[in-house]
């Protein structure tokens, strides 16, 4: 069995038993396997997510040179991506294909500045989407980067 299999069984595991408590560890393993992000031992490296040409870098950070004034986030906040995954149980029993489906709808990293994660906390959009994002009639409905838009956080 592959690890991200393992990883999408631990989320599974977390949901049939109503609890969200290890959902952050086992959502971001099995994203930093299922894109490959791991070390040379085979573990998942979360550095390997900031800056990479595959994810998502807001106009500033691609600017920025030093490390320390960027940070790795999820682009949908991790809490509303656990919401996602504990509403698939209100259904019946969730299965490994509904997990790995909704998490390839929500979950994708971003690399943004320390000053525009600020942004971020300053609106409110830390661990939430804005309102915006469930409102059927507005343009920012279901738009994963709802929240940058919002604070206006330019995106590469």
């Amino acid at each position: 069995m592959d690890n991200c299999t393992i990883e999408l069984k631990h989320i599974k595991l977390e949901i049939d038993h109503g609890r969200h408590r290890h959902m952050r560890h086992f959502v971001d393993q099995y994203y930093c396997y299922k894109k490959g992000y791991v070390n040379s031992s085979g573990n998942p490296d979360w550095e390997k997510i900031l800056w990479n040409s595959g994810e998502i870098v807001s106009k500033s950070a691609q600017e920025e040179t030093d490390r320390k004034n960027v940070v790795k986030e999820h682009v949908v906040p991790l809490k509303r991506i656990v919401t996602e995954l504990m509403k698939l149980s209100k259904g019946g029993p969730v299965s490994i294909t509904d997990i790995e489906e909704c998490i390839g709808e929500y979950l994708v990293f971003a690399t943004i500045t320390k000053s525009e994660d600020k942004k971020l906390r300053e609106r409110g959009l830390t661990s939430k989407m804005p309102s915006e994002f469930d409102d059927p009639s507005s343009q920012l409905f279901q738009d994963k980067f709802a929240r940058y838009k919002v604070a206006g956080i330019e995106l590469v």
